[in-house]
């Protein structure tokens, strides 16, 4: 008996460690972490960190429609990997984020109009 409760002991205080861990550092399915390092001069900032996680997982999907439908955009905004979106979004201007994700939004939509998108009001 005792020493289930010393399993149930760990795995609480595991359980609450990692809970407030989640909270600060999220990884993506490749095991990339959310997180700002420790030399960044902005710290860790909760509200930055969750902007920028999100920007990178919709250029990240933004990119990867690119790439699924042939559209052929090259460049750095054009890359799946979430890291490099990540790291230029920590230093960047909300403006520039919104910025960037409606001119990858744009070209993907003429992409999808080439290959034969429609609007159903014509």
């Amino acid at each position: 008996m005792r020493i289930m409760t010393l399993v149930v002991c760990a795995a609480t205080i595991a359980g609450i460690a990692g809970g407030a861990e989640a909270q600060t550092m999220r990884f993506d399915d490749r095991g990339f972490s959310f997180k700002f390092g420790g030399d960044d001069r902005r710290g860790d900032v909760e509200g930055k960190r969750a902007s920028c996680e999100l920007y990178a997982r919709i250029a990240s999907v933004q990119s990867d429609a690119n790439i699924r439908y042939r559209c052929g955009f090259r460049g750095p905004q054009w890359t799946t990997d979430m890291a490099p979106h990540f790291r230029w979004c920590r230093w960047a201007p909300r403006s520039d984020l919104a910025r960037d994700q409606l001119f990858r939004s744009q070209q993907l939509q003429d992409c999808f109009n080439r290959l034969g998108d429609f609007d159903d009001r014509r």
